[in-house]
């Protein structure tokens, strides 16, 4: 009843999956309580305001809270009763499909189609339901630039089929676009702007767009930019769809396929990004590679790779999974999570600071995943000299805020050497991953 007071939390709940370990075990036990009082149709104390943003805080985490075998049974107990009140044309009560929607998606229930929904429960029939349809017609329109042929491609193509990446509601958009030397300049680039002439209409490839955060957030953020945003997996991109629709961003063309093939579009762009994306390929030179050759001269390139020093502890708890030859399903994913928070252990003190630890395709991303390549800033070097691109500049403005506290010579902003010996005293500074700007020699 005192949570249920509390506004700012019921409307947190609906927006994020919360990443708080004590906050998931209170939230589980509520759970439950509220399962056996639906169980034996005790609907009197039950605060539906409360429930209702429980249901969506589940599905936003994709039903990562474990579940016990007696609520399983009592699961089942409720399921049936609503199917026999519709069967002989009787009052489905609200409350038992809203506690249904804390523990599965409404669609897992055959009877869901049969529901005409309440005033209050049209928020839950909208995310549960109407998202889904919505997102299967849009993916009928997504194009696909090629057949995904690299045998490691289309195993993490059916990962992110499986399970989108990242699972969202809201963005922090720009609210007032501004052309690309502006925006650039913001990043304190080791780069004379004037020397450089930009598209005043860039055109930008945002490679391994996911469900679409990305791609959004750089659309609303350069004026009169047209960006195309690749990705592997249809399912993503139609929820990335869905999002721009909602949000009523025009200028993104949304394009299925593989980043390797896109020599097949025959385009040179103004601007390239791709965050999170090479450390995921069997060839990451490769790929980079790849991008480099659809990037204009004099055009710059933002990328995203995964430290190797700040992932030791990722590294640890992979290489357990791969001992244990688990498969990355939905039950050995939330087992695995709960083992590993019980034995309570330093690597997963710090897997519990990771937003990716709260969600099902969150915990696949980030201990789960099919394919992952860790970089060192050596290796960054070598990859830039082997590709004839210059170092620009790290973006992460906290990072290199912290940085400076040690280096105070503006020109170590852009020595790698300097960011090395760094790193080597601050194993965890890239925790968020390396990402710099670069360009073309």
């Amino acid at each position: 009843e005192g949570l249920a007071k509390n506004t700012l939390l019921l409307q947190f709940m609906k927006v994020c999956p919360i990443p708080d370990y004590y906050i998931e075990r209170k939230f589980i036990q509520i759970r439950k309580d509220i399962l056996n009082q639906v169980c034996e149709s005790n609907f009197g104390n039950i605060n539906v305001k409360f429930l209702i943003s429980l249901s969506i805080q589940c599905f936003l985490n994709e039903y990562i809270y474990e579940k016990t075998n007696d609520e399983l049974e009592k699961i089942k107990q409720i399921n049936k009763r609503v199917k026999n009140n519709l069967k002989n044309n009787n009052k489905v009560q609200d409350l038992e499909i809203l506690c249904l929607s804390c523990y599965e998606p409404l669609n897992n229930f055959n009877w869901c189609n049969k529901i005409i929904p309440s005033n209050q429960l049209n928020e839950i029939f909208e995310i549960h339901l109407n998202n889904k349809k919505k997102e299967k017609l849009l993916s009928k329109t997504i194009k696909s630039i090629s057949i995904v042929k690299n045998r490691i491609s289309k195993n993490v193509k059916n990962q992110y089929e499986e399970n989108p990446y990242p699972i969202w509601v809201n963005l922090g958009l720009s609210f007032e676009p501004r052309n690309i030397k502006e925006v650039i300049n913001d990043s304190n680039l080791n780069l004379d702007l004037e020397k450089i002439k930009l598209s005043e209409n860039p055109e930008i490839l945002v490679a391994g767009s996911g469900t679409g955060q990305h791609a959004i957030t750089t659309a609303s953020k350069y004026r009169n930019a047209k960006i195309l945003a690749l990705d592997l997996s249809f399912k993503s991109l139609s929820y990335a769809k869905r999002k721009a629709d909602e949000l009523k961003i025009k200028n993104i063309n949304f394009i299925q396929g593989d980043l390797l093939d896109l020599k097949s579009i025959n385009k040179k762009f103004d601007l390239i990004e791709s965050v999170g994306v090479l450390h995921h390929m069997e060839d990451p030179l490769r790929g980079w590679r790849t991008l480099s050759n659809c990037l204009k001269d004099n055009s710059l390139m933002l990328i995203g790779l995964y430290s190797d020093k700040a992932r030791q502890h990722i590294a640890q708890i992979k290489d357990k999974i791969k001992q244990l030859k688990l498969q990355s399903n939905h039950e050995n994913i939330i087992k695995f999570r709960k083992d590993l928070l019980k034995n309570g252990n330093l690597k997963s003190s710090d897997i519990k600071k990771s937003p990716d630890f709260y969600t099902v395709s969150g915990v696949r991303d980030l201990l789960f995943h099919i394919q992952e390549q860790r970089f060192t800033i050596s290796k960054i070097k070598e990859y830039l000299n082997k590709l004839g691109l210059i170092f620009l500049g790290f973006e992460d403005k906290l990072v290199i805020e912290m940085f400076k506290k040690a280096y105070n010579n503006k020109d170590d902003l852009y020595n790698l050497d300097k960011w090395e010996q760094y790193e080597e005293t601050n194993p965890r500074i890239f925790a968020g991953m390396y990402q710099f700007w670069c360009k073309k020699k």
